[in-house]
């Protein structure tokens, strides 16, 4: 199981996942401006276009996160996980 920042130290993920992981977690703490290495990283694997929309995903997550806290919505019960199909397709 990783925790905190052992996904940096981790086989588990190539260097291109890597990239993509710093970036989200620079973007998600609104540190992604001041981090030159974390954007040179992304620059490495990914057009503009494409950090632009990964950029995009995580702020629309973000805002997700912050709807359904302010509307009192629970996305997943706690211990719980989201059902996206019903067990019983049949």
């Amino acid at each position: 199981m990783l925790e905190g920042d052992d996904w940096k130290d981790s086989d588990l993920f190539d260097d291109k996942e890597k990239a993509v992981i710093r970036w989200a977690d620079e973007v998600s703490k609104l540190t992604a401006k001041n981090n030159d290495f974390a954007f040179n990283e992304m620059k490495k694997y990914f057009s503009d276009r494409q950090i632009v929309e990964l950029t995009f995903i995580c702020g629309m997550w973000h805002l997700s996160g912050r709807l359904a806290e302010a509307l009192h919505l629970v996305v997943e019960p706690p211990g719980g996980r989201i059902e996206f199909q019903a067990e019983d397709m049949a």
